[in-house]
C-alpha cells in the first residue's frame, strides 16, 4: 500500500513520540506550542532521495517561533530542546567567530570546498550553515541572521541527473525514445 509523503512523515513522528510518558508528552506539547520545528524526513524507501539512510526518522535542524520576526532560534537553543526529548538533530560544529569580513569569506570558501569535495557516503547531502550575530556584552541579544545549506558536489550532480531523467521519463512515455548516456573524456 502506498502512502502520501505527509502520512508517512506523520506516522514516523507518532512512532517517535509513542514511547514518551505522559509528563514528557505534555512538556513536548508545551515546548512545541507556537513553534515550528524544521527537519528532514529520512529513511523511508519510497521517499529516498539520493542518500540511503539506515533508519527512518526526522532529523531536525531549526526551531522557529511562529509569531517572531527572528529567523529561528540559536542553534545551541535548538539542540538543547531536541536533546531534552532525545529527538534526532544534525551535528553542530562552530566554523569560527569573525570580526573580519575577508577572514570569514576565506573560511566560508574553504568550508564550501571541503563539503563540495566529500561524497554522499561521508557527508550525506551536505551541511547547514548558520550566520549568527553574537553580541559581545549581552548574549540574550544574539540572533540568527541567515541559514543555508552547502551540498556536496556529488549530491548536486546526482540530483540534477535524477531530475533530468525524471523529466525525460515523463516525456518518453508520450514518445518512443531511449536514453543514451555518454561519457566524454578529456
Amino acid at each position: 500500500m502506498r502512502y502520501s509523503f505527509a502520512s508517512l512523515m506523520a506516522r514516523c513522528w507518532f512512532t517517535m513520540i509513542s514511547e514518551f510518558k505522559k509528563q514528557s508528552l505534555d512538556n513536548l506539547k508545551q515546548d512545541f506550542s507556537g513553534r515550528t520545528f524544521v527537519g528532514e524526513y529520512i529513511g523511508h524507501p519510497d521517499c529516498q532521495h539520493l542518500v540511503k539512510y539506515p533508519r527512518e526518522s526526522i532529523v531536525f535542524y531549526a526551531v522557529v517561533n511562529n509569531l517572531s520576526k527572528k529567523i529561528c532560534h540559536l542553534p545551541e537553543e535548538t539542540l538543547a530542546m531536541l536533546k531534552k526529548y532525545k529527538l534526532d538533530a544534525v551535528r553542530m560544529q562552530t566554523l569560527g567567530v569573525y570580526n573580519d569580513y575577508d577572514h570569514m569569506c576565506d573560511d566560508l570558501q574553504a568550508e564550501f570546498e571541503r563539503v563540495s569535495g566529500l561524497s554522499i557516503s561521508e557527508e550525506e547531502e551536505g551541511t547547514v550553515i548558520y550566520f549568527i550575530l553574537r553580541h559581545r556584552e549581552d548574549p540574550k541579544q544574539d540572533q540568527v541572521l541567515s541559514l543555508g545549506k552547502l551540498k556536496t558536489l556529488e549530491y548536486r550532480l546526482f540530483r540534477k541527473m535524477r531530475e533530468k531523467l525524471r523529466d525525460f521519463a515523463s516525456y518518453s512515455t508520450n514518445a518512443s525514445s531511449d536514453i543514451l548516456i555518454e561519457r566524454f573524456i578529456k
